[in-house]
């Protein structure tokens, strides 16, 4: 399997465990304070996800920043709020993204 296959089968991962599930809620599910915060939560995962798909171009790329995002105080800040909200987070997929990444041959 070529890098750029690989890539995308990490970055595919990362759609459908951690971006697409918050990106298909509707705000419509929260009100007052949490619904803000969902919006909050939800614009940074739409970032988050556009980084993802247009800024890391190989898998080396994309598993640092993932590893990166973990430890960031940005990223710890977001997954508290996800938690909060319900919703999945990264540090939730760490082992099974990290398998992935064993299995792609991924450094």
């Amino acid at each position: 399997m070529i890098d750029k296959d690989k890539r995308e089968r990490l970055v595919r991962f990362l759609d459908e465990k951690a971006f697409d599930p918050i990106l298909k809620k509707s705000p419509e599910e929260y009100s007052g304070e949490k619904r803000s915060k969902f919006e909050d939560v939800r614009r940074s995962t739409e970032s988050e996800k556009k980084r993802f798909h247009d800024d890391y171009k190989t898998t080396t790329e994309v598993k640092n920043n993932y590893l990166s995002d973990l430890s960031s105080r940005t990223g710890e800040k977001k997954t508290s709020e996800l938690k909060e909200l319900g919703l999945p987070a990264l540090p939730q997929l760490k082992d099974d993204f990290l398998k992935l990444c064993k299995e792609l041959e991924v450094d």
